[in-house]
């Protein structure tokens, strides 16, 4: 295989190792926007702005924390089993590896293509992390926004929304 191409697809592989631990993100601010917002939330409704604005400030506090400030706020809320804590923190600790050390630890590593097929399946190993833990977290967060009437019809007319939306704005 061409070098450079080899090169790249390390490093296709790593960004796709980074987008699922970024959807294992999601997965964790999804639950605690039902079980921590929703929860405290609903029962208080009083207008559609009053909630969009709440939801907003709550969504945007999420955002500005790191996954690890976020993993900390889903355990407090003891709404998981240690099995899946365990595995929450294991996904926590590969993205972090991956985010700071991944290519540090492998820079020698980068050279060969030995060393660069390793990566490869070093960074596939950690998809199959991310993978897992989303394959847990999906059906929590699931169960969760049934309980608040987000059916699969009311989800399909939002995507088709937010695609419709996307076109146009092109």
């Amino acid at each position: 295989m061409d070098t450079s191409e080899h090169c790249k697809e390390v490093y296709a592989y790593f960004g796709l190792a980074m987008y699922r631990a970024q959807c294992v993100e999601q997965s964790i601010v999804q639950l605690l926007i039902f079980f921590d917002f929703f929860t405290k939330n609903v029962t208080a409704f009083s207008t559609r702005d009053k909630w969009e604005a709440d939801f907003d400030r709550f969504d945007k506090g999420l955002s500005e924390k790191t996954m690890g400030q976020l993993f900390k706020l889903i355990r407090k809320l003891e709404i998981l089993d240690n099995d899946i804590e365990v595995k929450l923190s294991s996904a926590l600790k590969k993205r972090n590896w991956l985010a700071h050390s991944f290519f540090v630890e492998h820079a020698i590593d980068f050279i060969s293509e030995n060393g660069r097929n390793n990566m490869i399946k070093e960074l596939n190993d950690s998809i199959d992390i991310f993978n897992s833990a989303e394959d847990i977290l999906n059906p929590i967060s699931r169960n969760a926004s049934l309980k608040y009437g987000l059916t699969d019809e009311i989800l399909d007319k939002i995507k088709s929304e937010m695609y419709e939306c996307a076109k146009t704005d092109r």
